[in-house]
């Protein structure tokens, strides 16, 4: 028996083998064969010019067109100061049939743009990389610049350009303004910018504003400038980056490489090369240092505010009685973070009661650096005589000096009357114990019978009733003083918000990040209905790091998909990285991408409310 297994067994074997081989020999034909190349496109230019840097995957295939996988980013190494960005990614695919065999080919093509600081020959060496589970190595690749010619264009950097003016350091919490500017040749047509975008997650940035038009001389060559003020706030101390990206739209002029060689130019040249283009412009990368607040001799009734600034208290009468409001004043006057500066805490008396104060910005600029800044303390007295409202101190931080300054208004004398309220009667006394004047106050009365008593019952007067409460059965009573105490309410929820965002920097983080992402969904859904899928998936990235930051209170503005991924919901992690996969695949790519945008909108919505 053990033989005849043995026997049914090798026979099964051997039937089975044939078709093994046959898998595994289709299974080596369908596998792609895959090669890399890198180079510069062109590997010559002139100072100043851009090159491209494109890395090249082709997949070959003799069975069956091969699927790329997504290529986002690339480990390439330092170059000797070339720099590198703007990264897109495009595809291709070609299929040739020669004596009936078909070969699939399909290439992905990485394409950086590349500039370089001085004249020279730059290399980036070969460096290894993961595609489709297996190693590859891409080539080394040279790029030499050149001297410019006299007779060259200027190149594109010096016909449009941007730059951000910033300080090189500031303090937490400190508000200062910033110039972003544009500028554009005397040559050029700007057409005007399609998007915006920041790097500056250190920092709490103004909305971009109405642009303001000048023009400069640089180089003795005459710009026109566009000039966007705004304000940042650094949110977080040490170094931090700040820079900004424009995609503008611009006609550059016409160079006629060939206007020298005796045939001129036409005026179909110039129609067919003064097109408008479309331009990614860069500030340069700056880091601001950040410095904490010093701890030493901080004033306790410092509240956050950063800057110059003077006060003034008063109110509104000299004379009160006992449960009339009157209006306590103070006026803070001067330049700094504004929109930071709270009302200072009045210390409690027997004498008053007091409220929330109500605080009223007169802006003096757009940016709201200066101006004056009144809050309104209302006091209630609950004795007579002379009462003295209290002392009023205001400290701010002095960026310039580096040091704190306290300033107080001193206690103003307000004379207080009895209230013209009538009293409550005093309680009756026991008859029993004071006859006489129980006897006294009773006055004489007729005695009726029973029977006259209720014949005359229902036609007694009653007797009108003099109280001083007769306000208390009114209804307009009841709702103005619920109006009042829910604006109180609301008063404190605001100091106290305005008070957590200057002291608690994870809450202000947090608020921020809301804000952020309410802007980020704004755009996201403009971008829906435009049809413009790389912006709505780049704002639905943001959207979804914004709404992580928010909820964590961590800083998760540039977290990428492996950072965030061990921190979200199972039912949402792979919706989220079917986003930041394609984010990532049109951030780098050139040409416009159909998509469903609809159901993306509701992957995003499903990841948020998760969140």
């Amino acid at each position: 028996m053990k033989l005849q297994s043995i026997l049914s067994v090798k026979q099964t074997f051997l039937s089975v083998l044939p078709c093994a081989i046959l898998i595994l020999l289709a299974t080596h034909a369908a596998q792609a064969e895959i090669t890399v190349t890198a180079s510069f496109q062109p590997d010559r230019i002139a100072l100043g010019d851009t090159a491209q840097y494109i890395v090249a995957i082709a997949e070959t295939s003799n069975s069956e067109k091969p699927t790329p996988e997504r290529m986002t980013s690339l480990p390439i190494p330092q170059s000797g100061g070339l720099t590198l960005r703007n990264g897109r990614v495009t595809n291709s695919q070609q299929s040739r049939i020669v004596n009936t065999s078909v070969t699939h080919t399909v290439t992905q093509n990485l394409i950086i743009e590349a500039t370089a600081p001085r004249v020279g020959n730059f290399t980036i060496p070969t460096y290894r990389f993961t595609y489709k589970g297996e190693t590859y190595t891409a080539p080394a690749a040279t790029l030499t610049v050149v001297e410019r010619d006299a007779n060259a264009p200027p190149p594109v950097n010096e016909l449009i350009f941007l730059k951000a003016e910033a300080p090189e350091q500031l303090y937490i919490g400190q508000t200062t303004p910033i110039q972003l500017k544009l500028y554009v040749h005397e040559q050029v047509r700007y057409r005007g910018y399609e998007s915006f975008d920041r790097n500056a997650d250190g920092f709490t940035v103004s909305e971009l504003p109405e642009a303001t038009q000048s023009t400069e001389r640089v180089n003795n060559q005459r710009y026109q400038v566009i000039n966007w003020p705004m304000t940042i706030t650094p949110i977080q101390s040490g170094k931090q980056s700040l820079n900004f990206q424009f995609s503008v739209v611009a006609q550059l002029p016409y160079q006629n490489q060939n206007r020298n060689n005796g045939f001129g130019s036409s005026i179909f040249d110039d129609f067919f090369n003064n097109r408008s283009e479309r331009f990614n412009l860069y500030t340069d990368l700056t880091d601001v240092e950040v410095l904490p607040l010093p701890e030493t001799d901080k004033p306790d009734s410092f509240s956050g505010a950063i800057g110059n600034f003077s006060i003034q208290v008063y109110a509104d009468t000299e004379t009160s009685r006992v449960g009339e409001p009157i209006m306590l004043s103070l006026k803070v006057s001067g330049r700094g973070n504004f929109d930071r500066i709270t009302g200072p805490e009045l210390p409690e008396s027997s004498d008053w009661r007091h409220y929330t104060p109500e605080a009223i910005m007169e802006k003096e600029d757009p940016l709201q650096l200066k101006g004056v800044k009144r809050f309104d303390y209302v006091f209630i007295p609950e004795k007579a005589g002379k009462r003295m409202l209290p002392e009023v101190k205001f400290s701010y931080f002095d960026h310039t000096d580096k040091k704190y300054i306290e300033l107080s208004a001193p206690p103003i004398a307000i004379e207080v009357a009895p209230s013209l309220q009538p009293q409550l009667p005093a309680p009756a006394q026991n008859a029993a114990s004071n006859p006489q004047t129980s006897v006294a106050s009773t006055p004489l009365q007729p005695t009726l019978s029973p029977e006259e008593a209720l014949l005359t019952l229902d036609y007694r007067p009653e007797t009108p009733r003099t109280t001083g409460f007769a306000i208390l059965k009114a209804p307009l009573f009841y709702l103005a003083n619920g109006i009042a105490f829910i604006a109180i309410l609301i008063c404190g929820a605001i100091l106290r918000k305005s008070r957590r965002l200057a002291t608690d920097r994870e809450y202000a983080q947090q608020q921020a990040a809301k804000a952020e992402l309410k802007a980020s969904l704004a755009k996201a859904k403009q971008a829906e209905s435009q049809g413009n899928t790389a912006d709505f998936y780049r704002h639905a990235q943001d959207a979804v790091r914004l709404a992580a930051t928010k909820r964590y209170r961590q800083n998760l503005r540039a977290a990428e998909l492996a950072q965030l991924e061990p921190l979200l919901p199972e039912t949402v992690a792979p919706l989220t990285r079917q986003i930041f996969e394609q984010a990532d695949a049109l951030r780098f790519s050139g040409q416009t991408q159909q998509a469903d945008l609809r159901a993306a909108r509701q992957q995003l919505d499903t990841i948020l409310k998760a969140l």
